[in-house]
């Protein structure tokens, strides 16, 4: 294969992917993803900062709870992170408390190209489960972000009723 179509078949299965692109910070460095949401970078960056929002976001990977208007704390593979926000022009950073802060999730957004809503980064550098881990989570985090703010839902793949008796609703016919 020619790398010009191997150039072209990797674009094709990025675009088949939603649009989202993963990129790796290394070993120990934060994992990023870029996607495009249908909203506007106002409504993005404000749903970042509410902690009922990150709780649905992370879901059954753990929990998110506001102890101050500024301060959040992350229960996340066992381990509790305790951080700060700091809401800037176009971006959401929370940073690890203590002697040396760090970025643990940074969300930025920006207008997307022809009115398409807010071109979307999010990095994540929180303490998960080896590399795959943390790579997976920060696609997760940012699927489960556009799903959240576009369709009100995030995906699951629990039981989901039907409304029909012994049909997917854990009665036996």
């Amino acid at each position: 294969m020619h790398i010009s179509a191997a150039k072209d078949l990797a674009t094709k299965a990025a675009a088949a992917a939603g649009n989202v692109v993963l990129r790796h910070g290394g070993p120990s460095g934060p994992r990023q993803q870029t996607l495009t949401v249908t909203r506007p970078v106002e409504n993005v960056l404000r749903a970042c900062q509410d902690a009922d929002v990150l709780a649905a976001v992370v879901g059954p990977a753990g929990g998110v709870v506001r102890q101050d208007p500024d301060r959040f704390t992350w229960h996340l593979a066992g381990r509790t992170v305790v951080t700060d926000l700091v809401a800037e022009p176009n971006r959401v950073v929370f940073r690890t408390a203590g002697p040396e802060p760090a970025e643990a999730l940074v969300v930025e957004a920006w207008p997307a190209p022809r009115e398409g809503g807010a071109e979307v980064v999010v990095r994540l550098d929180l303490p998960l489960a080896g590399e795959l881990g943390e790579g997976a989570a920060a696609f997760t985090f940012a699927y489960r972000l556009r799903a959240l703010l576009q369709t009100g839902e995030v995906p699951t793949l629990g039981d989901v009723p039907s409304g029909r008796s012994g049909q997917n609703s854990g009665e036996e016919r």
